[in-house]
Parts: C-alpha cells; sequence; structure tokens
C-alpha cells in the first residue's frame, strides 16, 4: 500500500467518518479506521457497529492495499500538518504506516484490515432519492423532539413513514412531537411503496453534518433500505452512511396532533423568539416554566422564580377565538421558533391542558405539538 494524498482533505474525510468510531467499546479494532488505497481513490470507513461512516477521497495510488489506524491519533495528526503532500506507505509485515509530510516523519502501528467487520449490506428492500435541502431541513426540524432515554429506545429515534412519494418524519419524547412532510425526488427500485422505520435519531443527525456542505449543490441523497428493514443506508457525494434500524412498533402519533381550535394566534416569528428567549432567562431556575396570555391583540409572556424574579414582555399578536393562558417548557418553544424561516408563526391552542400546536401559517408539512405544563396561570 503506497499513495499520496493531500492532508486537508484527507483530515475533511477522518472528521466525518470517525464520528462512527465509539469511545465505549471494548473491541480494540472498533477504535481505529480502516484505509483502503485503490486506484485514483482512498477509502475511509469507520463503524460502532449500529452506525457505519464511509467516505472516498481522490488520491495518487502506486500500490493499493489495506489497513485499519487508530481513529484518533491518525485524525489529531492528520489535522496537524501543513498543506503538503502527504506520502502513505504500509509495512504489511508490522502492519505499521509510515506518514511523510514535508519535515514530519511518523509511524503509526495499525491491526491487519482482516479484523475489520464486513460492511454491512443493504439490498433488495427499496430505494429512492430525496432532495438534499428539503431533508436537511426536516432532520433539523424533527431530531430535536427525540428523546435521549435509552431506556426507551423508540423514542430515542426518527420515524419515517414512505408511502409512494411521500415521507413522513417523525420524532418525539413524551413531552413534543415534531412532523414533517416531504416529497421523494425520484423513485428507485424495489418494494418501497409504503413501509415505515425507525432511524436512531444520532444517525440522522450525523446524516445533516454530511448534508450541509451539499445543500447548494445540484445533487441527490440516495437513501436504500435492507430486504429485512434492519438497515438503511444513505448516500451523498463521497459519503455513505449506514445505520442498524431501531425494532419495534412506534407510538400511535396522529391522535395527539389538534384537529381543531378555540384559540389561534398569529405573530411575528422573530419577535416572539426574542421575547421567549429573553423572558425565559427568569425560568431557568423553576423548572424552566414559561406562561403565555392570549388576548385579542397581543400575547403576554411571563416567567419568574422565587430566588431571581420575574419579567413580563408582550408582543403584537392577532386572536381568532377564545383569550386563553397555557404555559410550556421554555426550551421547547425555543427550540420550534430557532427552526422557523417564516415571517409569521401560527400557534393553535385548545385550552391551558391540551397539547398546544406550532405551525407556519398555511403549510401544513411540519407540525410541531407541545404538552402544557400544569402551573397556576
Amino acid at each position: 500500500m503506497k499513495c499520496t494524498v493531500s492532508p486537508q482533505q484527507l483530515g475533511a474525510g477522518l472528521a466525518a467518518v470517525t464520528r462512527a468510531v465509539s469511545t465505549r467499546n471494548t473491541l480494540p479494532i472498533l477504535s481505529n479506521v480502516l484505509v483502503e488505497a485503490r486506484e485514483g481513490a482512498l477509502d475511509l470507513t469507520a463503524t460502532n457497529l449500529d452506525l457505519t461512516i464511509h467516505h472516498t477521497l481522490a488520491a495518487d495510488v502506486v500500490a493499493s492495499g489495506q489497513v485499519t489506524v487508530p481513529a484518533r491519533i491518525l485524525s489529531e495528526f492528520i489535522s496537524a500538518l501543513p498543506e503538503q503532500p502527504l506520502n502513505w506507505e504500509l509495512d504489511p509485515v508490522h502492519q505499521t504506516v509510515r506518514l511523510q509530510s514535508g519535515r514530519f516523519d511518523a509511524h503509526i502501528r495499525g491491526i491487519d484490515a482482516a479484523e475489520f467487520p464486513p460492511l454491512p449490506e443493504v439490498t433488495d428492500g427499496g430505494s429512492f432519492e430525496l432532495d438534499p435541502p428539503s431533508l436537511l431541513a426536516a432532520i433539523e426540524q424533527t431530531a430535536i423532539a427525540a428523546s435521549g432515554d435509552e431506556g426507551r429506545p423508540i423514542y430515542t429515534g426518527v420515524l419515517f413513514e414512505v408511502d409512494g412519494a411521500d415521507v413522513t418524519m417523525v420524532a418525539t419524547d413524551g413531552h413534543r412531537l415534531a412532523v414533517r412532510r416531504l416529497r421523494v425526488a425520484q423513485s428507485g427500485s424495489g418494494d418501497s411503496a409504503k413501509f415505515s422505520m425507525i432511524i436512531p435519531a444520532r444517525a440522522v443527525s450525523e446524516l445533516a453534518r454530511l448534508l450541509k456542505p451539499v445543500v447548494s449543490t445540484p445533487s441527490s441523497v440516495g437513501m436504500a433500505v435492507s430486504a429485512a428493514r434492519s438497515q438503511v443506508r444513505f448516500q451523498i457525494p463521497g459519503y455513505e452512511l449506514t445505520t442498524r434500524l431501531i425494532d419495534g412498533a412506534y407510538p400511535s402519533y396522529e391522535k395527539v396532533i389538534p384537529s381543531g381550535s378555540q384559540s389561534l394566534v398569529r405573530a411575528s416569528t422573530e419577535e416572539l423568539r426574542r421575547t421567549t428567549r429573553v423572558v425565559s432567562l427568569f425560568a431557568r431556575d423553576a423548572a424552566n416554566v414559561l406562561k403565555l396570555r392570549c388576548e385579542p391583540g397581543q400575547i403576554v409572556l411571563s416567567a419568574n422564580t422565587n430566588e431571581v424574579g420575574d419579567n413580563v414582555a408582550t408582543i403584537d399578536a392577532t386572536l381568532e377565538g377564545e383569550s386563553v393562558g397555557i404555559a410550556f417548557n421554555a426550551r421547547y418553544v425555543t427550540d420550534v421558533l430557532g427552526l422557523l424561516d417564516s415571517p409569521e408563526v401560527e400557534l393553535v391552542l385548545n385550552g391551558p391542558l391540551a397539547p398546544g400546536l406550532v405551525r407556519v401559517p398555511g403549510d401544513d408539512t411540519y407540525r410541531y405539538i407541545i404538552m402544557p405544563v400544569r402551573v397556576a396561570l
């Protein structure tokens, strides 16, 4: 194995794939990144057995070969190098990699590539393509609602419901629910007419990181599912992300979404975002409770803590229906307002104890539901 590669390009690739390396594994090989040199390219792969990230970059390859190298030391060393050609050469007898660039000459001991876990096969379960900007927005608007409680694994994932050309993404932690609908850019092969799967939120968030550099390019995201519905693979230019799906039945979420409204409130998104952020400073030490009083012409936002004090602010708003008071977790409100780029936002309310719905006026593709907090209003 012998090749020459750009440290900058190699460093960027390592930064992406090593996010699949687990720091809590008991198998030394899982702390390594698989590096394979082939004609004109260098392949990088890292896995923790649940999540696998693969990257391909251009390289001047003299001799092909493969080896696994400790991900942390390799990544840190490459990121510190100046942008000069990096020569990579493997001693196959001792599984030692020699790295030469400018004044630097390093040797890193690796592990035989034969010990690296086989890459998961994802075939025959259906495939289609998605628009990168739409998928990125959908991930950001739903993944925030997924739970971090590993004791309830279903809630740590994002539900993907595929129905023909429609994909619905859903996430909830039991206190809030995010639902986003998007269209398939192009149907592929296999039985992908109608099915659902639960993708780990961590994998979805890593996919978002990979998507950000390509959202402005004329590309698409390929999505393929295994026939057993156990693995899903996303393909974007230069990268592949494969993850194991979460097994189980997702809770029925449709009945939580309000079907009508006693009170429909409309306000400036930016003004509500900014005011919520300022008022909620006084809620941090009191269970983060933000109170809203919706009245004709205005919303009164308030928060108070006995040890700190209180804060009250008013913003202009229109109200259709009854005046209503309700309280939410302030973070849940600021999270969603930070993701909306529309000039106005609507709150659909049905009393102080019913879930509240946040949406963009005239757009039903994204719905964000928050469970209220039971407090004296």
